[in-house]
């Protein structure tokens, strides 16, 4: 309360001054206009600090809680718990949080604020996203070298047995070429071979 009436203060001096000099350059004729003009300059301040004593410094305060790593649903209800407000203010692509939790918060926690705050949250995205290449009808020697250019990697490799492509041929993938997959993730690929797939049915049978 203090600092305010010194600005206050300060701010009278200044615009009184302010207007003394406009008076003195264009030599005004009218003092009802620049009576008026004093009395509006210095009612304003006045004015605004009451509203803000009433109705702004007068709320109740709580400290922001620490909600980073909870889903967003999850992190706006602890906020409302406490009379505060949750927004979602954006997504960054964050490996190490699962997709749709929060990564930051501002006000941050730890942070004194008026009931009622519209707490900012940035969510994850998950990884980032890269689109998948077409890997059907490529041999399986070039499938690690196009996925290390995509980002991805080679996940779970099967074979079937098709004499009609020839064999180390990449028949079906997943995901399908086209779609969207986090970087580093792994495509399965299913490759064909001309020699006899055994299984786990098959070896059970000749026991």
């Amino acid at each position: 309360m203090t600092s305010y009436i010194t600005l206050y203060l300060l701010f009278v001096i200044a615009v009184s001054l302010l207007i003394g000099l406009i008076v003195l350059r264009l030599k005004l004729p009218s003092p009802r206009l620049i009576i008026t003009l004093i009395v509006l300059f210095i009612l304003s301040p006045l004015i605004g600090g009451y509203f803000y004593l009433v109705y702004f410094d007068s709320l109740p305060a709580t400290v922001t809680p620490d909600v980073s790593g909870l889903p967003f649903a999850e992190a706006k209800a602890r906020l409302e718990a406490i009379g505060l407000k949750a927004r979602e203010a954006g997504q960054v692509y964050e490996s190490r949080r699962a997709e749709g939790a929060v990564v930051s918060q501002r006000p941050e926690a730890g942070r004194q604020v008026k009931i009622g705050r519209v707490v900012n949250l940035m969510l994850s995205g998950g990884k980032r996203k890269v689109t998948v290449p077409n890997l059907v009808g490529r041999p399986l020697t070039q499938a690690d070298e196009v996925l290390m250019a995509a980002e991805l990697r080679q996940g779970e490799i099967r074979f079937e047995q098709n004499a009609s492509v020839p064999e180390g041929t990449i028949i079906a993938q997943d995901p399908l070429g086209g779609e969207e997959a986090g970087a580093g993730g792994g495509v399965d690929l299913l490759v064909t071979t001309s020699s006899e797939v055994i299984t786990e049915e098959t070896t059970e049978g000749t026991e």
